[in-house]
């Protein structure tokens, strides 16, 4: 299994990153900057801590 289809499929399997994930698409239907950045953020450092990779930018 290649790399990034295991971490769509750790991503799917977590229940934070699939909050936030919701989170973000949220915010980007509403066009809300702000707290489409803030979700991000807040992804990039789950994913950091708990899963130990970092996303690729623009994430």
């Amino acid at each position: 299994m290649s790399d990034m289809k295991r971490d769509v499929k750790v991503a799917r399997e977590c229940s934070v990153c699939a909050t936030l994930m919701g989170l973000v698409e949220k915010a980007a239907r509403e066009y809300d900057r702000s707290a489409e950045t803030d979700a991000r953020v807040r992804l990039r450092r789950h994913a950091r801590a708990e899963h130990g990779q970092e996303l690729p930018l623009p994430w």
